[in-house]
């Protein structure tokens, strides 16, 4: 789904809670992945640091997990659900710019393992699929600018 200039793909879910902006991508019944979306990495201008909690750490929903900085941005991200990191993208500490060249492929940022994910994802009101809502909110942020 494309929003103005902002692509959303179509497989994908979204969090939309403040600071909103996170992907997440369902990889099993028990572990989810996430990054930024197409409008934060853009807003956020040239990505310089990233910066996540360790592999292994339980983490609560909407617990902060990590931040991405630009010479104008500092994001936050917040845990979509409660779990453990069971991974972190590497590659973003020598490269942050991923998260502006590809933020829904190698820029992606962490994984998390959790118990019953989907009806975590399913329950959460502010995690929604594309469509309608998504774009409602995605023009409501343009609004704000």
């Amino acid at each position: 789904m494309k929003v103005d200039d902002y692509s959303f793909p179509i497989d994908l879910f979204y969090l939309i809670r403040e600071p909103g902006h996170i992907w997440i991508k369902k990889i099993s019944a028990e572990e989810i992945k996430i990054g930024i979306d197409d409008y934060a990495s853009k807003r956020a201008g040239d990505i310089e640091f990233v910066r996540t909690i360790k592999e292994g750490q339980r983490v609560r929903k909407d617990q902060i997990i990590g931040t991405y900085e630009s010479g104008k941005w500092i994001g936050q991200l917040k845990a979509p659900i409660a779990g453990i990191i069971s991974q972190k993208n590497e590659e973003l500490r020598s490269n942050p710019g991923l998260l502006n060249t590809d933020p829904y492929g190698e820029g992606w940022i962490l994984c998390i393992e959790g118990t019953d994910v989907e009806t975590q994802l399913i329950e959460d009101k502010e995690i929604i699929p594309v469509g309608e809502k998504l774009e409602e909110y995605i023009r409501w942020r343009i609004s704000q600018e």
